[in-house]
């Protein structure tokens, strides 16, 4: 048979490189709409993430999980989750077993700590 325009061969070559091309287009916008961190937003080293187990790395990322957060209002320090650590800017996370996370991540499970509507109690003395 005679390869025309038309041929089943040609039809599956173009629609390799139209796949191929979609790809490749799709890993270039998805790199490109990631915005760039200024050096006052680069996060604090809390954690080694190779020396993560397996549990914690799955954890992570089906929770989402970005060292640093977009929006300042929504980070892991504001987060009701979010328990401040020993060296400042890390701390650990109810939702990832108590393991470290950044206090300027995120992830896709933020909830806001709830504001206190308690009045403070006064400062009581004892009498001796």
């Amino acid at each position: 048979m005679k390869d025309g325009p038309a041929s089943r061969r040609h039809f599956l070559a173009l629609s390799g490189c139209t796949v191929g091309a979609l790809g490749f287009a799709r890993l270039a916008l998805a790199k490109a709409s990631v915005p760039a961190q200024s050096p006052a937003q680069t996060p604090v080293a809390c954690y080694d993430p190779a020396a993560l187990s397996l549990s914690q790395k799955s954890r992570r990322r089906s929770l989402g999980y970005a060292e640093a957060s977009p929006d300042a209002a929504r980070s892991c320090k504001g987060c009701a989750f979010f328990t401040a650590g020993a060296t400042a800017g890390c701390g650990s996370c109810q939702l990832l077993s108590n393991g470290p996370v950044n206090a300027a991540g995120l992830c896709n499970s933020f909830a806001p700590r709830p504001v206190s509507t308690q009045a403070p109690k006064p400062a009581t003395r004892s009498v001796n």
